[in-house]
């Protein structure tokens, strides 16, 4: 990745911005996580974390269900064109940054929470990188053990030391 490494939340909130009709503190706070959510969705797209996009329709359908109006403070309430729209925004402003994002979201105090993960290592799937730092991260140890048995075929002791790394590296005891 060439120049200095942006923080990634400044980076997501300028995504987040860029299909909002206003400023992000004057909008409600199911545009503005919608925003987020969104922006989120179309970097992990770009780096090669991609989920079919129906798969993500209950998230923001809980914000349609607190707010209706919200997708009035969007630039557009077709989700498809948002991301596509974001993609590209990716694609021209941020070209070579491959990090990817493990977690993102909003504190209650209203500053952009971030996680991520480098750039894959060559050979490494990165969806099933992300996949398994996920269940770890969300404290699914049992499931990132059955994940690495099933998908790595290792023994439950591989998996679990393997699994414990991870937490490791995430800072999770």
């Amino acid at each position: 990745m060439a120049g200095p490494v942006r923080k990634m939340s400044e980076v997501m909130l300028k995504m987040a911005e860029h299909i909002l009709r206003k400023s992000a503190e004057d909008t409600s706070d199911e545009a503005a996580h919608a925003a987020l959510f969104f922006a989120n969705i179309a970097w992990n797209e770009c780096v090669g974390i991609d989920n079919p996009r129906n798969h993500h329709r209950k998230i923001w359908e809980t914000f349609e269900a607190s707010n209706p109006s919200f997708w009035n403070e969007l630039k557009s309430n077709n989700t498809d064109a948002l991301i596509d729209d974001l993609v590209r925004y990716k694609q021209a402003h941020y070209p070579e940054d491959r990090r990817r994002i493990l977690i993102c979201g909003m504190m209650p105090n209203g500053n952009i929470r971030v996680e991520w993960l480098p750039t894959a290592a060559p050979g490494v799937d990165p969806k099933w990188e992300l996949q398994l730092y996920g269940l770890v991260r969300t404290g699914d140890q049992p499931g990132a053990i059955r994940f690495l048995r099933k998908t790595r075929g290792l023994s439950r002791n591989e998996a679990m030391k393997q699994v414990a790394a991870v937490a490791t590296g995430l800072g999770i005891k």
